[in-house]
């Protein structure tokens, strides 16, 4: 399978691909904002919050037109549904994050761990909030 095709099929190898595409653009965006705002001089675990909750943001689009490829505008409950799955999966995400920095993996080693731990259940979670959109 080509490159090309990876962008544009349906199937679920393909989803994961650009699901990891997608993550692997909010990692870099997460990453970037931490680190920018640990700079500036706040602390690590509300700049690692406050990076999710725009992280959630920008998945949120990227997943639903490019992952998923839901036409239209969003409904008010996949948006609820998409929300309650990030709120979930953010919570896994921080609580790995916590647990790696307290056994003192590095910075972005923590982020990392619970950025993949997380995935998973992202992935899961929004395909079946994406199902019934069309190709």
């Amino acid at each position: 399978m080509k490159l090309s095709d990876l962008l544009h099929a349906s199937s679920t190898w393909a989803r994961v691909f650009r699901f990891v595409v997608v993550g692997g653009l909010a990692f870099v965006l997460d990453a970037g904002l931490v680190f920018s705002m640990v700079h500036l001089g706040l602390d690590k675990y509300l700049s690692r919050a406050l990076s999710l909750f725009v992280v959630v943001l920008f998945t949120f689009v990227l997943n639903r037109q490019a992952t998923f490829a839901a036409k239209g505008w969003p409904s008010v409950q996949e948006v609820a549904a998409y929300i309650a799955a990030s709120l979930i999966g953010l919570l896994i995400n921080y609580l790995v994050f916590v647990g790696a920095s307290w056994i003192k993996f590095p910075l972005l080693l923590a982020m990392a761990a619970g950025t993949i731990i997380a995935s998973a259940f992202n992935f899961l979670a929004y395909g079946r909030i994406f199902k019934g959109k069309p190709d």
